[in-house]
Order: structure tokens, then sequence, then C-alpha cells
């Protein structure tokens, strides 16, 4: 994969990294996380796992290149903003979307077929949101979220398998098949809840513990 980009630099630390091109050939962090990404997509679809353990490194590598106060740049030049901020940040949601166990063990949406237009996480819902929640205790609700589309498939970071998924207002049944939720636990932590949607656009993860369903 590094056939012509290859930094070797950092060699010693385990991690080869990706120079921006040919002609400027320094290292990019923006260009090591996306080449990270591609590797990692690429051992999910093939199973070869010989590229997995640099990919990780790389993205580790590249954080470093953020600084406090949240200036991006490459580590032997200034920033540079197309690459530093509108590319950067999203290698690591592909990323992380690809292989969840990189994600923090958090709740969060994570990748969706649709434009997610609003999500809600316990504990930070805003006020005007209470009264999408009729068939819901608001306090049993980890997750809410409106997507543009109707139909669509959404993949969630979880720390907890959820008791119950509404989609406009409706429980979705655990199955893998068809319009409903499946869940996999992950070893770390957490799991993947995934949500795949026919006939809504409005979905509430319910937490464990209880129905949260109000009659």
């Amino acid at each position: 994969m590094h056939t012509n980009f290859a930094n070797d630099k950092w060699k010693k630390y385990g991690v080869i990294v990706t120079n921006e091109q040919s002609v400027y050939p320094v290292p990019g962090n923006s260009h090591s996380s996306r080449q990270a990404a591609d590797e990692l997509l690429y051992v999910s679809l093939t199973g070869d796992t010989l590229l997995y353990n640099n990919a990780v490194r790389e993205l580790s590598w590249a954080t470093y290149m953020v600084d406090f106060d949240g200036k991006n740049c490459f580590p032997t030049d200034e920033p540079w903003l197309t690459d530093g901020y509108g590319d950067y940040v999203r290698h690591y949601l592909r990323a992380m979307a690809t292989y969840p166990v990189l994600a923090p063990v958090e709740d969060h949406i994570i990748s969706s077929t649709s434009v997610i237009q609003q999500a809600d996480y316990k504990d930070h819902f805003k006020k005007y949101l209470s009264v999408e929640f009729d068939k819901a205790d608001t306090n049993t609700v980890r997750v809410y979220y409106r997507t543009f589309d109707n139909y669509g498939t959404e993949e969630i970071k979880l720390k907890a398998k959820p008791s119950a998924v509404l989609l406009n207002d409706k429980a979705l049944m655990e199955t893998t098949n068809g319009e409903g939720y499946s869940w996999s636990a992950i070893d770390k932590g957490g799991g993947v809840l995934w949500v795949r949607r026919k006939n809504g656009n409005k979905v509430i993860v319910i937490k464990i513990g209880g129905h949260g369903l109000n009659t």
C-alpha cells in the first residue's frame, strides 16, 4: 500500500506514515490518517490483517500533529487548513465506522447512510425535544436522532445493549433481516447497535433496565 508515499522516519517507533505527495515529500497527518482509514477498510473487506497494526499506529501518530489549542500542523510545516481541518477528522470517523473497537466506549452514532439532521444523547437533550418523547420516558432515553430520509442504516457505539429501540414511536424488532435492530458486543467494552429503517426517520434508543415506554 505504501509503494510511492511511504515515509519511514518514524519506523523505529513501529510506524510507517504517508507523505503528502511525490513533489513535496513531507509526512502529512491528514494523508496518514486517510491512508490508515483506507487500509482498515481493505482489512475488513479482505480479511488480510497484515496492514491493521500499522494503520492503527498511523492514526495515533497523526493525533500528535494537533496542538493543545486545536491548531493542526504538518510535523515539519505550518498549518494546512484544507487537509488539517476539512479532511483530517473525517478519516477518523471512517476508521471508527469500519472498526468500532477504535471508537471510545461512549454512546455515539458513528455512521449513517442518511444525513443526520439532529442527534442528542442522555444528559444533553435540548429542552424543545420533550415533544418527541410521547411514547418514551425521557429518563430512560439514551440516544435520540432524526434523519433526512425515512429509510437507511445507522451504526451506533453504545456502552451497553439497549432494552428497546423505537422508530417513529413504534418498537423495532431485534432481527438481522429487514427493518429492525441488531447488537454486537465488543470485547474491550460496549458494543455496536445497528438500526435498519424502512419506514421512519426518528429513532429513540432506550437504556437497559426497563422498557421505558409510556402508556
